[in-house]
C-alpha cells in the first residue's frame, strides 16, 4: 500500500483547522517527551513535543470525518547550546555564526515495532519547501534586500542560533482506516549544518496508540 499521497493530502486538508487548537495548551517538554533525544556531543540536539499522547481512532480514508481526536501534531525541537558570538552585525539566523542551518527532514514510521517503508517521507523548508503546502509551517529567516522600504521578502533556510530551543517546524498525523493498527513510533532525523559543517540530528517521538 502507499500511503504517502494519502497523508499529504490529509494534512493539507486538516492543517486549516486544527493548528490553532494545537498550539494552545502545548508547554514544555515533559522528560517522557524528550526520552527519544540523540545528543551530537556538539550542542546540538532534538526531541519532539506531541499535543496528544492518544490512542487515535482511525477516520475515513477521503479525510470527511477526520477531526483532533483523530490526528496527532509534532513538534520537532532543536536546542542549540553553543556559544553565542561577540557580534552579530550583518547577520541573519541563517549566518549567525554557530547557528544550526535546516536542510531538511525524513520522517520514519515503526508500527509495533517494525518499520514500514510505506509510511515514511521526508520535507523541506522554504525557500524551496515542499510540500508546499506545509510551507508556513517552518521557522524561517526572512530578510529586507537592501535599506528601502518594505517588503523583506528575501526567505533564507530555518535556523537555530546559539542559546536558543525552537520548534523548527510542526507535522501532522491523521490516522485513516485501510492503516495498521498498533503502536507506533514516529522517529524524525534532521538534516543541517553547524558552521558550514553537515550534522544529522536524531529524535524520536513517544510512542502512540491507533486503533479502529
Amino acid at each position: 500500500m502507499h500511503h504517502k499521497p494519502l497523508i499529504l493530502a490529509l494534512l493539507a486538508v486538516i492543517a486549516a483547522g486544527v493548528v490553532t487548537g494545537v498550539v494552545v495548551g502545548l508547554g514544555s517538554a515533559t522528560p517522557a517527551a524528550r526520552a527519544g533525544d540523540h545528543s551530537t556531543g556538539n550542542g546540538l540536539h532534538a526531541y519532539i513535543v506531541p499535543n496528544t499522547r492518544g490512542p487515535l481512532p482511525a477516520c475515513s480514508p477521503d479525510g470527511s470525518d477526520c477531526t483532533p481526536a483523530n490526528t496527532v501534531w509534532h513538534f520537532i525541537h532543536v536546542t542549540n547550546d553553543n556559544s553565542l558570538p561577540a557580534t552579530a552585525i550583518g547577520t541573519n539566523r541563517a549566518t549567525l555564526q554557530n547557528s544550526f542551518v535546516v536542510g531538511s527532514v525524513e520522517w520514519e514510521t515503526f508500527v509495533n515495532g517494525v518499520e514500514m517503508p510505506d509510511l515514511a517521507f521526508s520535507f523541506t523548508p522554504p525557500p524551496d519547501a515542499s510540500p508546499r503546502s506545509w510551507s508556513g509551517h517552518w521557522l524561517s529567516t526572512a530578510t529586507c534586500e537592501g535599506l528601502s522600504a518594505p517588503p523583506c521578502n528575501v526567505i533564507a533556510s530555518p535556523a537555530v542560533v546559539p542559546g536558543e530551543d525552537a520548534a523548527i517546524v510542526y507535522s501532522g498525523w491523521s490516522h485513516v482506516d485501510g492503516e495498521p493498527n498498533g503502536t507506533y513510533v514516529f522517529k524524525f532525523t534532521i538534516h543541517g549544518t553547524l558552521n558550514g559543517k553537515a550534522v544529522d540530528l536524531v529524535a524520536s517521538a513517544p510512542p502512540i496508540k491507533m486503533t479502529r
